[in-house]
């Protein structure tokens, strides 16, 4: 083998790493590309659901795999505080969840309702609150003064169902406890100006 040829091959090697080496950096910033669009219709998708256009709370959303249909179900998470205030749920409090969340047009069948159950198995959690708060405040900066009374009040009447499907004495005495009270009050001051 000649000096040229060894000299050839060395250089073809070095091509060839060289074009696999950008091979890579290519696909690796086309995935890069892809992902920046998906997140950004994922984003505009949920603002055109919601009306909500804040960065933070939007990249959250998409992070946690939340979609417009998902928001739907998310606005009924404070009845699973509601649910869970006393520590515990029971039947006829994941019933009356459920039953407002078909009210909302959630399906029986839907994926948005399995996660509303898990959430209700589970009981909140620290993301859900903190997701739930930031949700309510573009609430009460997106929507009009009268879109947010009916907004609450609807959430709240669902509330007090939740919280009274458990009973109290006799199902007519005392049936909301003290501190599905104060889980009531709290989203009654999230989602008041």
């Amino acid at each position: 083998m000649s000096f040229s040829q060894s000299h050839d091959a060395f250089k073809e090697r070095g091509q060839s790493l060289e074009d696999s080496y950008f091979r890579t950096r290519d696909v690796q910033m086309v995935d890069k590309l892809r992902g920046i669009f998906e997140n950004k219709m994922a984003k505009d998708a949920i603002t055109k659901a919601t009306g909500i256009t804040n960065d933070e709370f939007l990249d959250r959303v998409v992070r946690l795999n939340m979609n417009g249909e998902m928001l739907t179900a998310f606005k009924l998470f404070p009845l699973v505080e509601v649910a869970w205030a006393d520590g515990t749920f029971d039947q006829a409090e994941a019933d009356a969840v459920i039953s407002a969340a078909a009210k909302q047009g959630i399906p029986r069948n839907s994926e948005v309702l399995a996660h509303l159950k898990n959430w209700l198995n589970k009981g909140p959690t620290p993301d859900g609150r903190t997701l739930w708060k930031m949700y309510a405040a573009e609430l009460r900066k997106t929507l009009s003064k009268q879109e947010l009374d009916t907004f609450r009040e609807d959430l709240l009447k669902y509330a007090h169902q939740v919280a009274e499907a458990s009973g109290g004495i006799l199902k007519v005495f005392f049936t909301e406890s003290a501190s599905e009270k104060k889980a009531i009050e709290a989203i009654r001051k999230e989602l008041t100006v």
